[in-house]
């Protein structure tokens, strides 16, 4: 049970974060805010080691598990959570978590394929669920985007069928960037379960090896973010002059608050999930994250969602739910 309340407030931590991190999305790019947050959760795992009086432990840990964690980290952090924030930029919270939290369906697939586990006729019937509700929220979300602008700029019917277009392939896009997020996440999962237990071996300290495991994974995902950050800088900076402005006292509150709370605090709760429940158990309550979601985007973002958009997303869900029960 203890497991699964750790889940529970780790999806919380991760909604509550994504919903302040989508109020500094006009000034701040999904690199920059994932590189952001992961400077801050460095930081305090590094910092809650040094006063505990355990930092020399991560010198007890072999180089595979290093490996293991550093690789975590690259599927889950660098690559899974840069396309979600890409994703929300465009689909919004809801609807980018909902399809990103398909990320049990890939664990499945993984497992079919690498651990041998027994096929379920269920899987087909979750994909086809799935596929649904994703396509009923694409085209919904496309159709409200394109009522919007029409509204806002009349325009010629070929015009409106081109914008269409246009903005269907953005939503095409921002779907891959989803499905990038929820891979991420799954081959994330199931290394940071198995090198958790590794360490647990090795330390002989159960309640510390989520924090000896972030402080291995921490820095090695800020360099790569931190490279990617200064990459998309010197890409800008002859194209954008907001590229060159300062990020205001708010965005950079906003940053720090979310990343608090989504990163130092909910990358421990995520990691220690997944070591006492296991990833299965963690990926079955994080499939509910769309439903937090729905209040949290209302009050803080004033987003709202179509009724059939409201259908997708509880398809996706109902879809996620099949392959875990």
């Amino acid at each position: 049970m203890l497991g699964e309340i750790i889940a529970i407030l780790a999806v919380l931590t991760f909604v509550v974060s994504s919903v302040l991190f989508r109020k500094t999305e006009h000034e701040a790019s999904p690199t920059f805010i994932n590189f952001f947050r992961t400077a801050v959760g460095t930081l305090t795992f590094i910092l809650l080691a040094i006063f505990l009086n355990r930092f020399n432990l991560i010198f007890q840990i072999p180089w595979e598990l290093w490996l293991i964690l550093i690789l975590s980290f690259v599927f889950g952090q660098v690559m899974g959570d840069t396309a979600y924030f890409s994703a929300q930029k465009e689909l919004g919270t809801t609807i980018a978590l909902a399809i990103s939290m398909t990320f049990p369906l890939f664990t499945f697939i993984l497992s079919l394929i690498f651990l041998d586990r027994a096929f379920k006729l269920n899987l087909l019937l979750s994909m086809l669920l799935i596929g649904v509700g994703i396509t009923i929220i694409g085209k919904s979300k496309a159709n409200a985007e394109n009522t919007k602008e029409m509204e806002n700029n009349p325009k010629p019917n070929t015009s409106k069928i081109r914008f269409s277009e246009i903005l269907s392939r953005n939503i095409v896009k921002s779907i891959i960037y989803c499905f990038t997020a929820a891979f991420g996440w799954a081959v994330g999962a199931v290394m940071i379960e198995f090198a958790t237990i590794k360490i647990d071996q090795i330390i002989q300290a159960q309640e510390l090896s989520s924090i000896i495991g972030n402080v291995i994974r921490f820095p090695f995902a800020l360099l790569i973010l931190g490279s990617m950050v200064g990459r998309e800088n010197y890409l800008k900076k002859d194209q954008d002059s907001n590229a060159k402005q300062k990020k205001s006292i708010k965005t950079l509150g906003l940053l720090l608050g979310a990343s608090i709370i989504g990163t130092s605090l909910g990358s421990y709760l995520y990691t220690e999930s997944v070591h006492v429940a296991g990833a299965d158990v963690v990926a079955l309550i994080a499939s509910a994250a769309p439903l937090f979601a729905l209040p949290l985007t209302y009050l803080i973002n004033k987003e709202t969602i179509s009724k059939y958009g409201f259908i997708g997303v509880m398809l996706t869900i109902f879809g996620v739910l099949l392959i875990l029960i």
